[in-house]
């Protein structure tokens, strides 16, 4: 049976147009939420079934989920299409969270991952903190980019890993005045923001990638300077399970509704996993940094 599939993890999807499907999920639109997936004429190792019937726009009529075996979803609808129906993507980025979960990987919401030269860092950040200015500014001297919106991490001998990701930047075009940010946009969305796909840029990045550090950004183009506090205590789990749970709980809303995807056993193992690696190995790595995108940014260079 034909699938969509990443790494180990496959979705089984029955449905007569699925080649339309992946080619409507290869679009620059579909990868700034989805990481790339490859389509596959049978799925080896698949935890997920996705019955799709046509129809107009897009509606979840029934899920069934197992721990033990495969998740199954029907759905009916049309291809995704940007600005038109949209939902499809972010409930198969849904589906895909919940897949990877059950064999060991987290997709990380609201998150960016750059090379800094001589180490990783993750970024973490809610809406509008900055992370996509961060990430502009650095590709624009020359740094490389894992991820740009949702991150796939799974936890390793030497850390957390960086396996996966989305790679198409949504950026402000204010920072090109702001910060003299010079970096040549591949498209604009219908609000104005200009969208570059990093794929196409030279350069191959090498998976997995160990996070050095990891910070939780609070700037805005009103602030000044850079400082920064380490996150400590309850505060470290709580921050790691919003940025971990919320594609699965639906919190990523798409219409007419998300799903709230349970969080049994498969899933909570990988979890509490990735929880104890933060408080073993991130206890002194993990801080809040707060100013302005272009001095958090320099700061972040010589931490």
């Amino acid at each position: 049976m034909a699938g969509l599939s990443l790494l180990n993890t496959c979705i089984k999807v029955v449905y007569e147009r699925i080649r339309d499907l992946h080619s409507s999920l290869t679009t620059e639109f579909a990868r700034r939420y989805l990481p790339r997936l490859d389509l596959v004429d049978r799925c080896i190792n698949t935890n997920s079934v996705v019955y799709w019937v046509n129809g107009s726009g897009f509606q979840i009529l029934s899920e069934l989920y197992s721990s033990i075996s495969e998740d199954q979803y029907v759905v009916a609808g049309d291809l995704p299409y940007p600005y038109i129906n949209e939902s499809p993507v972010f409930f198969l980025l849904q589906v895909l969270a919940r897949s990877l979960a059950r064999n060991g990987y987290v997709v990380l919401t609201d998150s960016v991952s750059i090379n800094l030269g001589s180490r990783n860092v993750l970024l973490l950040g809610y809406p509008h903190t900055g992370k996509s200015t961060i990430t502009a500014l650095a590709v624009s001297r020359g740094f490389k980019v894992y991820s740009t919106e949702n991150t796939v991490v799974r936890v390793g001998n030497g850390g957390l890993e960086i396996v996966a990701g989305t790679r198409v930047l949504v950026y402000d075009p204010r920072i090109r005045d702001l910060f003299g940010v010079r970096i040549e946009s591949t498209s604009r969305t219908k609000h104005g923001y200009e969208v570059l796909d990093l794929e196409l840029l030279s350069g191959d990045l090498k998976y997995p990638a160990v996070v050095g550090e990891v910070y939780l950004m609070y700037t805005s183009f009103n602030s000044r300077g850079f400082s920064s506090q380490p996150v400590k205590g309850r505060k470290v789990d709580k921050t790691i399970w919003y940025f971990a749970t919320s594609l699965l709980k639906g919190l990523d809303y798409y219409p007419p509704r998300p799903l709230d995807t349970p969080i049994d056993e498969p899933v909570l193992r990988t979890l509490e996993q990735l929880l104890a690696l933060f408080r073993e190995k991130y206890s002194d790595r993990f801080h809040e940094v707060f100013g302005s995108p272009i001095e958090v940014f320099e700061g972040l260079i010589k931490s």
